[in-house]
């Protein structure tokens, strides 16, 4: 894991209970998210090893089709976010109940437990790959799961996606190929070096598979700890890259800009109607009630770990 400060996320137990809170109300009166939509962002989809820690920012293959069956059930409508972008730019209204798909870093794990799923339901996702570990054997340096390489797991629970599984997800038409810089390395305060590390995953996605002027999510994300700052931003913009997400926990205008806009990220202990009540607007309005109580909603979500 790379010398980062802890993440600016939900502690468990005060997430669950946030969202016990939020389920009903959700039930009882709906959306109130008019306008807005939601983004979610997962990392491994795997199954948990026999005999191994469980794999960190992980969902199983099952949790995975449940929570994205929850959401279909629930009237929530899957877009592209490439969908959502040319929407944005051609300024044309989004239906409020849209969310998106996304993933991080190019776990293999993406094409063994999440791609089936994404195909049975037909909902489109959008992979942000961290170029410089394609087709290694490698763990990523930045992934913190303590069985990360051990003979004792499946090496495609911690081994990075190959090129011809990218290759394949995207000729399927569901999935799309996006940049999450070159090495995932901390870029704070390190505006230039980020913007040769982009520019070089951006020429990697172009060469290898094709893709320009990709969209773009942010390594780590906070903007407050200065992974999404107003340098960076303006370093991704002239790279080319057609947005740049950031981890914030929050609903998504999508006539606003989408170099600002956050990500929900979702882990195990989510339902379908967890989410549904994230997207409908119902954790923003609880994080303000506990913030104008003299309290916050974000706090470490363990010591030294951040989401890659």
């Amino acid at each position: 894991m790379t010398n980062a400060p802890p993440a600016r996320s939900f502690p468990p137990l005060l997430k669950d209970l946030v969202l016990r809170a939020a389920v009903p109300l959700d039930r009882l009166l709906g959306s109130r998210a008019a306008g807005a939509i939601g983004i979610l962002m997962y990392h491994r989809v795997t199954e948990p090893c026999a005999g191994a820690p469980e794999p960190t920012f992980n969902v199983t293959p099952r949790r995975f089709r449940e929570q994205l069956a929850g959401l279909l059930a629930r009237g929530f409508e899957p877009w592209p976010l490439a969908r959502v972008l040319e929407h944005q730019r051609a300024a044309r209204p989004v239906p409020s109940r849209v969310f998106v798909v996304t993933f991080d870093d190019g776990h293999e794990s993406v094409y063994r437990g999440a791609w089936p799923v994404l195909r049975s339901l037909r909902v489109p996702a959008t992979v942000f790959l961290a170029t410089a570990y394609l087709d290694r054997d490698e763990p990523f340096p930045f992934d913190d799961w303590t069985a990360r390489g051990s003979p004792r797991v499946p090496a495609q629970t911690w081994r990075p996606l190959r090129s011809e599984h990218c290759l394949e997800m995207a000729a399927d038409g569901l999935v799309e190929l996006g940049a999450h810089t070159h090495t995932h390395a901390d870029f704070r305060s390190r505006a230039p070096e980020f913007e040769r590390d982009l520019a070089c995953c951006v020429g990697v996605l172009a060469d290898r598979f094709g893709i320009r002027a990709p969209s773009f999510a942010f390594p780590y994300g906070v903007r407050r700890l200065g992974y999404a700052s107003p340098a960076l931003v303006a370093a991704a913009k002239r790279t080319g890259v057609t947005c740049s997400l950031t981890t914030e926990a929050e609903l998504v205008d999508p006539a606003g800009d989408p170099f600002s806009w956050g990500r929900f990220e979702i882990d195990g202990r989510d339902s379908g109607a967890t989410i549904a009540a994230r997207l409908d607007g119902w954790l923003d309005l609880l994080r303000g009630v506990r913030q104008r109580l003299g309290g916050t909603l974000r706090g470490p979500r363990r010591a030294g770990a951040l989401a890659p």
